[in-house]
């Protein structure tokens, strides 16, 4: 309670923090806005070059040829298999692999129907062959 009242009784400019904001408001509410602003413009740069990294991959993805492909695949296993990288990063290979993969395959059957087999290769169903 005696605390209470001693401040009380400290008059405005003894306050050194209340009279520097008293006599720089202005100034402090510039200074602050400029850089609120140059903060979001900073951060807008740095999410729109992860974006555009982001989206990178997919224009490329789209419009690579079947060498290209075949090359990235390459280079994406090579390094999947390096000794020294982590399990989060070699999680991301292979889903990048995988993709890779299915274009490839999409690419190279490209008008190819696929046909099963002519008969069964169970055993005890559909054994015999005629000639």
């Amino acid at each position: 309670m005696n605390e209470e009242k001693e401040m009380k009784r400290i008059s405005k400019e003894e306050r050194p923090v209340l009279a520097f904001w008293n006599r720089h408001k202005k100034e402090i509410a510039i200074a602050s806005g400029i850089v609120g602003g140059v903060g979001v413009l900073v951060l807008g740069i740095l999410g729109l070059k992860h974006y555009w990294n982001a989206t990178s991959f997919d224009r490329w993805f789209k419009k690579a040829s079947l060498d290209d492909l075949k090359t990235a695949r390459n280079n994406v296993q090579s390094e999947y298999l390096k000794h020294n990288t982590n399990d989060k990063y070699r999680e991301t290979l292979i889903n990048i692999r995988s993709l890779l993969d299915k274009k490839i395959s999409n690419i190279e059957s490209a008008g190819h129907i696929p046909t099963p087999p002519a008969y069964s290769r169970e055993h005890g169903y559909g054994l015999y062959k005629p000639d």
